[in-house]
């Protein structure tokens, strides 16, 4: 599916020329990209002052557009437009994290009385914007990257995951610190504490981690979370996450993936040599980060990588060993904090707890622990019954099915929102 926007209106609107994000460059100042454009096709200073100066991008076209004003000979306006999309996205942190987030997809300009810039009246067009969107998109995620390993160098830096540990974030911070090593840093592959889910995978792993309790004077590269959590923001140097932006942390990349590993290995896949152990730990990250492989969050794109790593594993003996269902002899109090984890979305503090179970048990409880929670100051109950593979999310008092299984909280919460429970 890919990315269609028109016009600097709406959710997409900032992919828009029009759009108001100003920036420098070479000390000049631009309101917008079609400010710095137009402006770019003239030698005349007065000419390019007054195009400067206009309070609309529409105004700054109309004069760039007059055929009576003499361009320059040798204007270049595909490397002009690159230009200047480059240097609007690198210098507006929010859209350059929002961009980052559409990941690979195409995208596309969809003006119909645009063939060149656009995709045409017959959608055929040569859609340069679109096509400069993406090289952009993928220039400021490396430079992105590039500055955080850079940060790194010359200091001990942690790397960390999320609290109450899973797959995905012990293993991630582990090949992440492999990765780093490799560019000359000195990483130590840390957790926050060692309630491990699935504790009997860590064996793979070939290397000791350290648990850290005093996050002072440390410096800090978060994977699998973007929540400072008791850290000062002042020693996070960067962080990779699949998770929802929190804005917490600034220099970020933040992709929907089905696992942070997986991320990882497409961020790192052409300038890192992953071993078979390395790829099995990553595929292992993906089967249980997505319900063995039953959850929407696993989109076509990730398998395409997950096919990639060439891992063949027993996905049905996987599930028999490893999937955890609720153990309702346990209080409601234990198991409405084993999955327990803080949200802010959109402003909104979510607190979610996680129940899994067979059919029969949530036909027996599910009602039962939809009236405890509030006593628990938690307001999301998410329910996933795994043998009739369905997800009901427990919320407002109410009971709601999700159109999909799903575990993952950003999803779910996607889906309150869009349908309004939110």
């Amino acid at each position: 599916m890919s990315i269609d926007f028109y016009k600097e209106f709406g959710e997409l609107g900032y992919l828009a020329n029009y759009s108001n994000h100003s920036f420098f460059d070479n000390g000049i100042f631009y309101k917008t990209v079609e400010h710095y454009y137009q402006s770019h096709k003239f030698d005349d200073e007065k000419l390019i002052n007054k195009i400067l100066a206009c309070d609309t991008p529409k105004e700054a076209s109309n004069i760039g557009r007059d055929r009576n004003n003499k361009k320059k000979d040798d204007f270049d306006k595909l490397s002009v437009m690159y230009q200047g999309l480059y240097l609007k996205f690198s210098q507006n942190k929010d859209i350059r994290s929002k961009l980052i987030e559409t990941r690979n997809k195409t995208i596309r300009e969809m003006s119909v009385k645009e063939s060149y810039w656009g995709v045409g009246p017959n959608l055929d067009g040569e859609n340069h914007i679109g096509k400069l969107l993406m090289q952009v998109r993928d220039n400021i995620k490396k430079d992105l990257l590039n500055e955080i390993i850079d940060k790194c160098k010359n200091k001990k830096v942690y790397v960390i995951g999320h609290s109450n540990p899973d797959i995905d974030s012990i293993f991630s911070a582990y090949l992440l610190t492999k990765i780093l090593k490799k560019y000359k840093v000195d990483a130590v592959f840390s957790l926050r504490d060692e309630n491990i889910i699935n504790k009997e995978l860590i064996s793979l792993l070939d290397e000791d981690y350290e648990v850290i309790n005093d996050y002072n004077n440390k410096y800090f590269v978060l994977v699998d979370h973007n929540n400072l959590n008791s850290i000062k923001s002042e020693n996070v140097i960067g962080a990779i996450d699949h998770h929802r932006i929190t804005g917490e942390v600034e220099d970020l990349i933040e992709i929907e993936y089905a696992s942070t590993a997986l991320l990882i290995y497409d961020l790192f896949k052409d300038n890192y040599k992953f071993t078979k152990k390395d790829k099995k730990l990553i595929a292992l990250t993906v089967v249980l980060d997505t319900d063995f492989l039953l959850s929407t969050r696993f989109s076509d794109e990730d398998r395409k990588l997950y096919n990639e790593l060439n891992i063949n594993l027993n996905i049905n003996n996987l599930k028999k060993k490893h999937l955890i269902i609720t153990d309702f002899n346990k209080d409601i109090n234990y198991n409405l904090y084993e999955d327990y984890k803080e949200y802010n979305y959109n402003g909104k503090s979510i607190k979610r707890s996680t129940i899994k179970s067979y059919t029969k048990e949530k036909d027996e409880y599910i009602n039962e622990y939809l009236k405890e929670i509030s006593n628990y100051n938690i307001n999301l109950m998410i329910w996933c019954d795994y043998e009739a593979e369905k997800t009901y999310i427990c919320f407002n008092n109410s009971i709601i099915e999700h159109p999909f299984f799903t575990t993952s909280t950003n999803l779910v919460l996607d889906y309150l929102n869009k349908e309004k429970y939110l």
